[in-house]
């Protein structure tokens, strides 16, 4: 039996109605970089305005050890450095730089030239060997590589192990359960190879003696493709087919599923011995290390109600405004960053896709059904991943009651969503657990 979590879960319908190729948006002539794309201390700029700069130079540096740095991936002018609005309708600082015809047309021929390089390029079994761990970790540092799969934790911090943490194996997360989204099996079909070098270089910077790659079995061509790309890899890389359940991507449940450990409750994956990385942060490790290229594009998923032409996956440039990606939004209908379970509402389409933008998801409103009162069934509770009392944690919530909500464990949370997708009353569950979750955390201090 295939393995996966044994605590709760849901099977959501996985509405993967994207085109599984990769599509290559053109550069913008105007790029907005926040300076807080990553958990952790917000990056410094390094430039001022009216400073001209090239495509990958670093415009901000790390804000500390937990930070990362950020790169233009355009030639230009730096056009202004302040505050913005943000996606979440929350102001933010960030570069703002624009750029000219000419040097769109320079930097699309050199971006050209890379990914025609980059793709073409035999694999290279020895590459690890050129550097040490402490290398490979300054190099991905430097390329301000993030965690792509949603929670943009600094690559190199997760691969810097103290001395005193022994971690047993490296989980590479290519399960992509959120519903809608498809960019993660598109680079795991198109960059099999790359994806798996990225993750032997990972293994030697973190000093970890084996990786296990999970991907759900509702893609096989990504497991294929996978499977052959090691085939003649030195290092210990195994690919591991989960059942599909939802929410699997979750570190937690991840671990759970592949090492049969639980991790306890307020402790890091490292405490069972593993370490959690994305697919789509090996890709970019792999840039980094091979071609010394920064995190200045990602591949991101837009789908939903929109026209099915425009339903693809994209190569796309971070700090790209989203009101110029190819997306036609109906009146009744709301833009959520990322896929329908975990996304939040983007409230300002002028803003930027960032290093954790995976996709943005239309949806009409008309799917939205009316709350009823809670009919004490329990399915949140069946549902919930983390074994928590959801409708409890919401009511909590709602009444403001957070060092109640703090002496339930409200901190455990994964805001997946599978109580509010469970609810037959369609109540907010998940909209109050987050308030509930801010609020008992600042209660706690």
């Amino acid at each position: 039996m295939k393995k996966t979590f044994k605590k709760g879960g849901i099977h959501p319908a996985a509405n993967k109605i994207a085109d599984a190729g990769i599509r290559v948006l053109p550069l913008p002539s105007r790029v907005v970089l926040p300076l807080a794309q990553h958990i952790g201390a917000p990056a410094r700029p390094v430039v001022a305005k009216g400073d001209t700069v090239s495509r990958g130079q670093l415009v901000a540096e790390g804000g500390s050890f937990v930070s990362a740095g950020i790169h233009t991936p355009v030639s230009g002018t730096v056009a202004s450095i302040g505050e913005l609005v943000m996606a979440s309708g929350v102001p933010g600082q960030a570069i703002v730089i624009n750029t000219t015809h000419e040097s769109l047309e320079l930097d699309e021929k050199e971006r050209g030239e890379y990914w025609t390089r980059m793709e073409t390029q035999q694999a290279d079994r020895t590459l690890s060997d050129r550097f040490t761990a402490e290398e490979l970790r300054s190099r991905i540092s430097a390329a301000g590589i993030v965690g792509l799969g949603g929670a943009t934790f600094p690559a190199h911090v997760k691969l810097s192990l103290r001395p005193d943490v022994k971690a047993e194996v490296l989980v590479i997360n290519g399960c992509e359960c959120e519903p809608y989204l498809m960019c993660d099996d598109a680079l795991m079909r198109a960059y099999p190879g790359q994806i798996a070098e990225g993750i032997e270089l990972m293994l030697k910077a973190a000093g970890i003696p084996r990786a296990v790659i999970g991907i759900e079995d509702n893609k096989p061509e990504a497991i294929a493709a996978l499977r052959a790309a090691l085939e003649d890899t030195p290092f210990n890389i195994t690919v591991e087919v989960l059942r599909t359940k939802y929410p699997q991507g979750g570190e937690k449940q991840l671990v759970e599923a592949i090492t049969g450990r639980r991790i306890p409750s307020g402790a890091l994956p490292v405490s069972v011995g593993a370490v959690v990385q994305n697919v789509a942060t090996a890709f970019a490790v792999y840039q980094a290390v091979a071609f010394d290229m920064p995190l200045i594009e990602r591949v991101i998923t837009l789908t939903g109600d929109i026209p099915e032409s425009e339903r693809a996956n994209y190569r796309v440039a971070v700090g790209t405004p989203m009101s110029e990606l190819p997306l036609t939004v109906p009146d009744d209908a709301k833009v959520i960053l990322g896929g329908p379970m975990m996304g939040r509402p983007a409230l300002c389409l002028e803003a930027p896709v960032v290093k954790g933008t995976s996709g943005l998801t239309v949806l009409a409103d008309s799917r939205r059904r009316p709350v009823q009162p809670c009919v004490r069934c329990g399915a949140c509770v069946d549902a919930c991943p983390m074994g928590l009392e959801p409708y409890l944690l919401a009511r909590y919530g709602e009444l403001r009651m957070w060092a109640e909500a703090a002496a339930s464990d409200v901190a455990d949370c994964l805001e997946c969503g599978a109580c509010s997708y469970s609810c037959p009353s369609s109540r907010p569950l998940l909209d109050f657990i987050r308030l509930g979750r801010l609020r008992a955390r600042d209660f706690a201090k």
